[in-house]
């Protein structure tokens, strides 16, 4: 057998010679990998494609967002099961990422590493060709058990379900109390310390065990990755899949320390091949540079942060850290971008958890975004403790007498 039918081919383009050069040098050192063919234009990689055919493409047009956007929309069209990568400086302020749609791509930033590189273009090639959109077939819905034909036989089974239940019940309860205890080890102790930042968090379950967590990751190049997510369900089911995905998180965040959007679709995927119910995850996973300030980070799902800044004036600017894929576990052909903001002296980031916003009272009311917002700008100028404390504090006078529903985790971040 030919090794090479296997190969995955790489079409590569790049308008410096040196830098297309260097590329294709380091793709052919992976193994199972194939330079099929090199490019210097946009009209040069169509027909190298037309050509060739290659299982994935990867496009480097060093600051031409309007090249980016013509190719990948033009080789997406022509053909859709085609993997396509864009390597770009600064991806997320550069390039109009909204104008690309639905298309699937991956962004790399040059900043990359050998190492980095590699595993990542390793990751991509693992995950599944794109598929054209096609209208969902109906599937049918089979039962295998017996209906309970009389009033009898519900009595019967009405029965069996309170003796077992009764019989379960304290056991329940014990593992229950066991489980929370190891989930609640899995956690940080305390907050990162770094200098020149003031770091607070909480999380306070709505039972015995929660699905929501976040975690601190130190990375290479004394960066630092922070998480917070949601599991979908609540319970000791939650409470495993939340242990998982937390698991998941350290495993490749290490692996690609400067590609969230890459830590998200490696979580993702191994969701869906290691587990085989219906939970999935939102998350916030970011990644700080904490001598530049710089953020860069993936949503998959999950509230948006809020960065709030303010100037010398008294000032107050709000940015929204929004989605930018949805969440994990859900789809194998989902997809997930990345985005940078800059963090500056007297900033203040908070991250959170729906607990927060969807918190009702007794009335049936929600916290909602507004009054999270309204707490945080009040106490804007104040340090991130005392943010942190204002927060809950409104969060808990709100929900009053009210029975919590819903687990709730907050971060919250003031570089000094």
């Amino acid at each position: 057998m030919n090794p090479l039918k296997s190969a995955t081919r790489v079409a590569l383009a790049s308008d410096q010679a040196i830098y297309r050069k260097g590329l294709a040098s380091l793709i052919m050192t992976i193994k199972g990998f194939q330079i099929v063919g090199e490019a210097q234009s946009v009209v040069e990689i169509v027909e190298l494609c037309k050509l060739t055919q290659p299982t994935l493409v990867l496009l480097d047009f060093k600051n031409s967002a309007e090249q980016a956007h013509h190719i990948v929309s033009e080789i997406h069209n022509l053909w859709p099961a085609m993997k396509i990568i864009l390597l770009l400086d600064c991806p997320e302020e550069t390039l109009p990422l909204d104008d690309f749609g639905s298309i699937p791509l991956y962004l790399f930033s040059r900043d990359v590493n050998e190492d980095e590189f590699r595993a990542a273009l390793l990751q991509v090639e693992r995950e599944p060709s794109p598929q054209p959109v096609t209208e969902e077939m109906p599937h049918p819905i089979f039962s295998h058990t017996s209906p309970l034909e009389t009033e009898e036989d519900v009595e019967k089974a009405l029965k069996t379900a309170r003796s077992s239940s009764k019989v379960n019940e304290e056991f329940t309860n014990r593992e229950l109390e066991m489980a929370g205890k190891i989930q609640a080890d899995i956690l940080p102790e305390e907050a990162p310390q770094l200098s020149g930042w003031e770091i607070v968090t909480a999380l306070e379950p709505a039972r015995e065990t929660s699905g929501d967590f976040y975690d601190f990751i130190p990375l290479s190049n004394h960066k630092m990755g922070f998480v917070i997510a949601d599991v979908s369900d609540k319970g000791m089911g939650a409470a495993l899949f939340m242990a998982l995905s937390s698991t998941l998180f350290r495993t490749y965040a290490v692996r690609f320390p400067t590609l969230p959007a890459i830590t998200m679709s490696a979580v993702s995927e191994r969701i869906l091949s290691d587990t085989r119910g219906n939970m999935f995850v939102t998350a916030f996973f970011g990644i700080l540079e904490p001598l530049t300030g710089r953020l860069t980070f993936a949503n998959a799902g999950h509230p948006p942060g809020f960065l709030i800044s303010t100037s010398g004036k008294g000032k107050i600017s709000l940015t929204e850290l929004k989605t930018t894929g949805m969440a994990l576990g859900v789809s194998e052909q989902a997809r997930w971008t990345q985005k940078i903001v800059r963090i500056s002296e007297g900033d203040l980031l908070i991250l959170y958890t729906d607990g927060i916003t969807e918190a009702q009272n007794e009335h049936g009311d929600f916290f909602g975004e507004d009054r999270l917002l309204d707490v945080a700008l009040a106490y804007a100028g104040h340090s991130a403790a005392e943010v942190h404390r204002a927060i809950l504090n409104e969060v808990h006078h709100f929900v009053g007498n009210a029975r919590r529903s819903d687990d709730i985790a907050l971060i919250v971040v003031r570089r000094q």
